[in-house]
């Protein structure tokens, strides 16, 4: 009989959590979801700058395609001193919109700037297009596509 109460206490003793045992508990629970935030914010900021990234590109291959569709002798294909502001929109900008109730507001301004060298005199041009722009933690970005182009005879079909 005295053990069968023994066995009763010590099962009821072992019955729950003490209260050390739910503050360490809570205290590595608190350090994970932590570390889950910290990740999903460093998450979000770089898709902003892959974002960002990924526009930049887009808008140096619109302006290389139309140098690309340019005859070679096109006065805007002539050698520049250095860059030379864009000439996709006026002042060489272009600005991305995030929709936002109730109106839409401008995300990222881009600048863009292009540089003609003459390789080879009337055969071949070097064209290099810079897209730049300035995100809140790393200034100065920029985004640089380089091209060559030889005066060939366009043919049409």
């Amino acid at each position: 009989m005295d053990r069968l109460i023994f066995r009763k206490r010590r099962a009821a003793r072992g019955a729950g959590f003490t209260l050390l045992e739910v503050v360490v508990a809570m205290g590595i629970l608190a350090t994970g979801i932590l570390g889950v935030t910290a990740a999903q914010i460093y998450a979000m900021r770089g898709g902003s700058t892959g974002r960002h990234t990924t526009d930049a590109a887009a808008i140096a291959h619109s302006q290389m395609d139309q140098f690309q569709r340019m005859n070679f002798t096109d006065p805007a294909l002539n050698q520049t001193a250095g860059w030379v502001a864009g000439t996709l929109v006026a002042g060489g900008q272009i600005q991305t919109q995030v929709q936002a109730n109730p109106a839409a507001e401008v995300e990222e301004t881009y600048t863009i700037q292009y540089r003609v060298t003459d390789v080879t005199p009337g055969q071949l041009k070097a064209v290099d297009v810079q897209v730049t722009w300035n995100e809140p933690t790393r200034p100065n970005r920029t985004f640089v596509l380089s091209t060559v182009l030889h005066n060939e005879p366009r043919t049409s079909s």
